[in-house]
């Protein structure tokens, strides 16, 4: 008997996360974390959902608020060999522009995101 598919590791990184699946094309797996950053408020604001970028928050209101607007922009990737397909999320902001303050929101954020999205990933994981 063959397993079902399912989410088969999950390791959060400093700034995201990468994500093990068995059983899941490259397009399932991507359409499965275009719904968590759709779900979670984001847009898609390059790409496809094997290789696109999400954001939230406004980048105009990021140069002219720095630290104190709620920015958030993250890349992901999905590839997949043989046997399993694999996805990296990542933030690509630094909180440089809004300072020490900025930098601390940009952490803060990062691991609410990481968070939001372990416990989403929690429903695709064997059981």
């Amino acid at each position: 008997m063959t397993d079902q598919p399912h989410l088969s590791q999950f390791i959060a990184t400093d700034k995201g996360a990468n994500l093990t699946f068995v059983g899941y094309s490259a397009n399932d797996a991507g359409n499965i974390l275009r719904d968590f950053f759709m779900f979670a408020g984001f847009t898609m604001e390059t790409g496809t959902p094997i290789s696109g970028l999400y954001t939230t928050g406004s980048a105009g209101g990021r140069v002219l608020l720095g630290g104190l607007a709620n920015r958030k922009k993250y890349s992901v990737s999905v590839w997949a060999d043989a046997t399993q397909t694999y996805v990296q999320v990542e933030s690509v902001m630094s909180g440089a522009s809004g300072g020490v303050l900025g930098a601390v929101r940009e952490r803060k954020g990062r691991d609410e995101t990481k968070g939001q999205l372990h416990m989403f990933m929690q429903q695709f994981a064997k059981k």
